[in-house]
């Protein structure tokens, strides 16, 4: 998919999937005051490092989601980027998550580079690799998941 026409903006394809990871059922918990992850953020456990990635005017989301490509997101548990997983969900789930994102070779570096592609400043390998370690980590240290967009 494009992300840019010929005059420098963003194509309609682009636009399309920005807005798609823009809304998320976490929004409306938001609003209401019944979800402040960044509350939680005490309550993380040492075993596993939280990720936390910005994209300056722009989704990380969206950003990660393009470089991969529908297939690969689509193999991401949750809704654009937001997900809560038990322990044993994150288990089950993780051969997938990391078929779409344990990336190597040519494969690795055209994600990277579609990663780039998209608007905004950010660091594709840590967008690509961050939350695959967090899945990891969590797999491997028995614990469940919990993955929120916050804007900021």
């Amino acid at each position: 998919m494009p992300v840019w026409r010929s005059d420098g903006y963003n194509t309609d394809e682009a636009l399309h999937l920005y807005d798609m990871v823009n809304e998320s059922a976490f929004d409306a918990l938001d609003s209401s005051r019944e979800l402040h992850v960044m509350q939680w953020w005490d309550r993380f456990d040492e075993a596993v490092e939280p990720f936390v990635e910005s994209v300056r005017k722009d989704n990380p989301v969206a950003a990660l989601f393009h470089g991969l490509g529908p297939r690969r997101a689509g193999a991401l548990p949750g809704w654009a980027g937001d997900a809560v997983l038990t322990a044993a969900e994150v288990r089950r789930c993780l051969p997938e998550v990391e078929s779409a994102l344990a990336l190597v070779g040519a494969e690795r570096e055209q994600t990277l580079a579609r990663i780039d592609d998209w608007p905004g400043d950010k660091d594709p390998v840590g967008l690509l690799d961050g939350p695959l370690r967090v899945w990891r980590q969590a797999a491997a240290s028995g614990l469940g998941l919990l993955s929120s967009r916050i804007w900021f």
